[in-house]
């Protein structure tokens, strides 16, 4: 059986690290999160587009390596942009990794709501609520995988129907993502 890549993608403030953190916990699997990984190899960085690039790039090979070792992964990170999409479905195909794709959505009105919860993030100081309601109102899903509404499950409900579409589901043809 081919190791296991668990993508979980979507806006900020859409619960994807909470998810992705519990999976990891319950599955022994390492977590790899975009923000965390830019802000250990790139401190005090700007956040730039430029900065996440290298970011996504750094998680992406760490990821590689895992896979190539026959470990799964978990990957934690908007994927916003194409060309992030198109580096995780280039990683898919080189470690021949079966991949799963979560994505974790949620209204804009509740993503500035869960913001303004858990106060200001050390990691991405760049974020606002308005820049938060504009991330999530123009987020591209593209409804590959599982799609959850993180705004209409609590996150044990999401987390058990994560665990329920990983034991019963096919990989994800993330070439079909960018």
């Amino acid at each position: 059986m081919p190791p296991r890549l668990i993508v979980f993608a979507g806006p900020p403030c859409a619960g994807k690290t909470s998810l992705a953190a519990e999976l990891a916990a319950r599955r022994g699997l390492p977590h790899l999160q975009m923000d965390t990984t830019r802000s250990r190899i790139l401190p005090g960085s700007a956040h730039t587009r430029e900065d996440r690039a290298v970011a996504y790039r750094a998680m992406h090979f760490a990821a590689e390596l895992l896979l190539s070792s026959g470990a799964g992964v978990i990957l934690d990170a908007p994927y916003g942009h194409p060309e992030d999409r198109r580096e995780v479905a280039q990683l898919a195909a080189l470690t021949r990794a079966a991949a799963f794709l979560v994505e974790c959505a949620v209204p804009p009105e509740i993503a500035v709501e869960r913001f303004h919860l858990r106060g200001p993030d050390p990691v991405r100081r760049d974020l606002t609520a308005e820049r938060v309601h504009q991330l999530a109102s123009s987020f591209p899903y593209a409804r590959l995988g599982l799609f959850l509404d993180t705004a209409a499950l609590d996150a044990a409900a999401c987390l058990r129907r994560v665990e329920a579409w990983l034991d019963t589901a096919q990989p994800t043809n993330l070439d079909c993502w960018i």
